[in-house]
Order: C-alpha cells, then sequence, then structure tokens
C-alpha cells in the first residue's frame, strides 16, 4: 500500500503518527504513492499521486481562518457573521487568529473595544448564544466520531466552583438537534473542498444549526485515532484496487430516482394554482409538503416520483407516464412551469436520487462540476441566480431512508423530454464514472460566485474540458446521442424557457 503522510510538526499528535507509522511518514514533498494524505502541512505539488486528501489549495484556505468564514458566507452556511469592533459593537465579540500552523492562540473572547484594538486579533465575528456544541470528524463525507460538551459531574457544592465541561462521544443520530448540526457540518467541510477535518458546530438558542469554526488538522480524540488510520487505509486499498467491471455490467450499478417538481399557473390572472386542490400528497404524481407560508394548507410544489430505474431512458419514460396520468386530473385551462424559478419567491428543483453508492467527496465534487455546471449553462440566468439565493447551493444533497442520497444543485429540468432525459443520462454517466472524472473548479472561490450568480462566461471553457472529460468514459458512448439537445444549447449560448408550458414539449396539451 503506497499511502503517504505529509504532516506538519507543530498540528501532529504523536499517536497519529503511530497509527500511520506503516506508511510513508514525511514533512517534505514526496512521490510514487497511490494516495497523499496532507495533516496541515500545503507543501508541494498535488499532481505526483492519484488521490490527496486535503488538497493544497482547499488546505491553505482552511488554515485561512477569515478565508473559511469568507467561504462560508458565500455558501449561506450559518456562521457567525463578520463584525468591525467599534465603541458601540455588542460585546462580546469573538477575536480569531488567520494562521493555525503556528500552533498559537487561535480565537480569544473579547469584553470590549480596548480589548479589541489591543488583542492583536486579525479578523473578529458576533459571539453565539449556544445551546449545545459539538465537535464533528469526518472522513470522506461521513462522520465518523462525534463528540458533544457536557459539564463535568461533581460533588463539589456549585457555588464555590466554576462548572468545568468536556467533549463526551454521542451517537450521531443521537437526536434531532444532533443530526441537524451533523447534516450542516457535513456540507461545510465539503464546501471548503476538505476530505477530512474536524467542524465545531453548535445549536443556537433559536434552535438552529450554526458552525463555529473548522479545523482541517485537529486533535484527535485518542480512542477515534485507529479508526481514523483505518478508514484512510480502506480508502486507499480501494483506490490501488483496478476497476474490473465489465462494460457488459457498467450500466447495472448506479440506480437514479428523481422527483421533479413543477408548478400550475392561471393564464388569465397570471397567479398560482395550487396543485394541492387536484392531487393527492403522495404517491407518483403529488405535492411537495413545503406549504405557503408555512400554514399547512397551500401547496404550490407539484412533484413527479417514478420508480427508480438503472436507465435513465426507462426513468424518462416513466416522469412521461406520470404526465400524462396528471394531464387527467388537472383541469385543461391550467399552464404547467417547470425550470428554476416560474414565480417570484417559488423556486423550484430538479432533485435526482441515487441508490447502490454512497456519498463521498470524489463523488459530490463530480455531481457538482460534471453535472450542475452543465446544467447551470442552459438554465435561464437571471431565474437561476434568484433560485440559487436560497435553493440550489453546491453540494446540496439529503439523505434518504433507502440508504441513498437525493441530489438537490439542479433546477427542474422538466420543461421538455428532451432535456430531461440528457439529464439523466448525463447524472447517470457522472455518478458511474466519477472515479475518472477528478476536475474541480470550485476550489476557486470566484467560480463559486460565478456560479451563484449565473455567470456563464466563466464556464464556457471550462464546458469543453469537461466534455473532453465525460467523452472519455467507457458508459459516454452509451447515451451520447440524448445529451446533444444539452450541448447544443450550451454551444448556442441559449436557455430553455420557463414561460413555455411544459404539456406542449411533453405532447400533453388537450386537442382543441
Amino acid at each position: 500500500m503506497r499511502l503517504a503522510f505529509l504532516y506538519d510538526r507543530h498540528l501532529t499528535q504523536p499517536e497519529l503518527l503511530d497509527a500511520f507509522s506503516d506508511c510513508i511518514l514525511t514533512t517534505g514533498p514526496v512521490k510514487g504513492c497511490s494516495v497523499l494524505l496532507r495533516w496541515g502541512n500545503p507543501e508541494g505539488p498535488d499532481n505526483i499521486c492519484q488521490v490527496v486528501l486535503n488538497r493544497k489549495q482547499p488546505l491553505r484556505n482552511s488554515l485561512d481562518k477569515e478565508k473559511v468564514f469568507e467561504i462560508l458566507r458565500l455558501n449561506r452556511i450559518r456562521r457567525p457573521r463578520f463584525i468591525t469592533p467599534g465603541p458601540g459593537s455588542p460585546y462580546p465579540l469573538v477575536g480569531k487568529w488567520n494562521n493555525q500552523t503556528s500552533g498559537g492562540v487561535r480565537e480569544a473572547l473579547i469584553q470590549s473595544f480596548d480589548k479589541a484594538l489591543t488583542s492583536g486579533a486579525d479578523f473578529f465575528v458576533e459571539y453565539v448564544n449556544t445551546i449545545k456544541k459539538y465537535n464533528i470528524y469526518f472522513f470522506n463525507l461521513n462522520s465518523f466520531w462525534v463528540t458533544k460538551k457536557v459539564a463535568v459531574k461533581t460533588n463539589t457544592p456549585h457555588n464555590r466552583v466554576t462548572p468545568s465541561w468536556v467533549y463526551e462521544q454521542i451517537p450521531p443520530d443521537l437526536d434531532r438537534d444532533t443530526v441537524k448540526a451533523c447534516l450542516l457540518a457535513q456540507r461545510a467541510i465539503y464546501i471548503l473542498g476538505l476530505d477530512f477535518g474536524m467542524v465545531h458546530a453548535a445549536i443556537d438558542i433559536r434552535g438552529r444549526p450554526v458552525i463555529l469554526d473548522i479545523d482541517p488538522a485537529p486533535v484527535l480524540p485518542s480512542k477515534s485515532i485507529n479508526l481514523f488510520s483505518e478508514k484512510v487505509k480502506k480508502f486507499t486499498a480501494d483506490i490501488e484496487k483496478p476497476d474490473t467491471r465489465p462494460d457488459s455490467l457498467l450500466e447495472n450499478t448506479v440506480l437514479l430516482g428523481a422527483d421533479p417538481e413543477f408548478m400550475l399557473k392561471d393564464p388569465e390572472t397570471g397567479t398560482v394554482v395550487y396543485p394541492s386542490d387536484y392531487l393527492q400528497k403522495d404517491g407518483p404524481l403529488g405535492y411537495d409538503e413545503r406549504s405557503e407560508n408555512r400554514e399547512g394548507r397551500l401547496f404550490p410544489l407539484a412533484e413527479v416520483r417514478p420508480s427508480p430505474d438503472y436507465c435513465p431512458l426507462r426513468l424518462t419514460k416513466k416522469i412521461r407516464d406520470i404526465l400524462r396520468q396528471a394531464a387527467f386530473m388537472i383541469p385543461p385551462d391550467i399552464q404547467w412551469l417547470a425550470g428554476s424559478l416560474p414565480f417570484d419567491s417559488y423556486q423550484i428543483g430538479g432533485h435526482i436520487h441515487f441508490s447502490n453508492i454512497k456519498v463521498n467527496c470524489r463523488l459530490l465534487r463530480a455531481l457538482d462540476n460534471y453535472l450542475a455546471i452543465p446544467m447551470m449553462l442552459i438554465e435561464d440566468p437571471e431565474k437561476s441566480s434568484r433560485r440559487r439565493r436560497q435553493y440550489g447551493w453546491l453540494g446540496s444533497i439529503r439523505p434518504k431512508p433507502h440508504g441513498g442520497f437525493e441530489y438537490r444543485t439542479p433546477g427542474s429540468w422538466l420543461v421538455s423530454p428532451e432535456i430531461a432525459r440528457g439529464c439523466l443520462c448525463l447524472a447517470k454517466i457522472v455518478a458511474t464514472e466519477f472515479r475518472s472524472l477528478t476536475r474541480d473548479y470550485f476550489t476557486d472561490i470566484e467560480l463559486q460566485k460565478a456560479f451563484y450568480q449565473s455567470k456563464k462566461y466563466y464556464f464556457y471553457d471550462i464546458f469543453n474540458e469537461i466534455w473532453e472529460d465525460l467523452r472519455k468514459t467507457r458508459l459516454f458512448s452509451r447515451y451520447s446521442a440524448y445529451l446533444n439537445p444539452v450541448v447544443n444549447l450550451i454551444k448556442t449560448g441559449s436557455h430553455w424557457d420557463e414561460t413555455s408550458d411544459i404539456r406542449k414539449s411533453w405532447g400533453l396539451l388537450p386537442v382543441p
């Protein structure tokens, strides 16, 4: 096994080095390894091995605390807000220091403006009142150790001593708050581009999860060190194992599902028509549980839920069959709209489900780069940028009860059967072939901004690189003809039409 452990002496506990003693231990650049793990050490290039865990640029970003908070803010992940100290600022504040590699102070509570002036902190954030705090340790997008801050039990009278606290291990599904904190922490560590690290998360006094800090080279709890080492070594063994799947079985690996949304419009008044007036909530055709103003009475989003399938072509046919049923249930004079933002304040999505595959960092990065970028390039730019103020973020996933996950970044591709088929075929290729789809443009913060703002001109040259990678995959030839509608829109600089009744493109308009 060719695993190199590249570490920073100031940030690495001796027990961790012992756990990786059978690997290549180094503080300088190394060649000839299958997997390079960077433990707080960003030195040397990344292109010297097959896979790098905590790549150079994401690691540098994560060691710069101010940049961490900037990236979290850009991605609308709840975290303490930046504060510029002044006499009237809401003290206490938290002063933070950017560079962790010195092993020195990382943060301090600042009680007054005078203290802020003399603290030497690089930047300041608000102090968040919390009711629960967690340290959540991740590897490859999965939490392998979770601790919660609890009071130390003591027989000493409370009025004689300040209570002390420790972090005790808990299961990641202990309660609803723990699950919420773990899900937000998962998204936070992913959006920084990290493959492992610790997220310091909390539940604030309003019951919301919040990210307080992220550490790409944490001090691991002693009982978790061997577990972490085992996971890294198993990952390396899997990387070194050749893919022996024959082409004939390649398609029957990833199981696809979907629940794309659409909306109904009264053509005379231009107002929303509620599908809950005509459809049942559950079943292949229903409505999303998101109610208007959370009243629990008016449900504006219709949803198509085909049974999963290994073949995206059959899955598209199932969607067509369900839409055909909808045409008999919804009055014919009502229009159907899809896309990103059919109405102001109503964001909709084209969620895609994946089963028979576990979510991991490389898979999710491949979906963001090789699926989300092409889909963004065919969306209405003005509407998709508005949608992404609340939905459709990079790395947006949700675990599903069947053991798979739901990818929630694209808008609703129900605009036409050709676009739906192309999107699902692309999703199939990316999820099946993600191991060879290794580009990640979103380590560049400017490209994250451009994606959220739908600045397509940033991505047209990138698309050519993406498509060349896809063309080299074994599964591409199977579906290439069905991808042409997507490619044609991109190459002509066009986008889908969100104002058109999708019944027209699906051949479902009533006969006059």
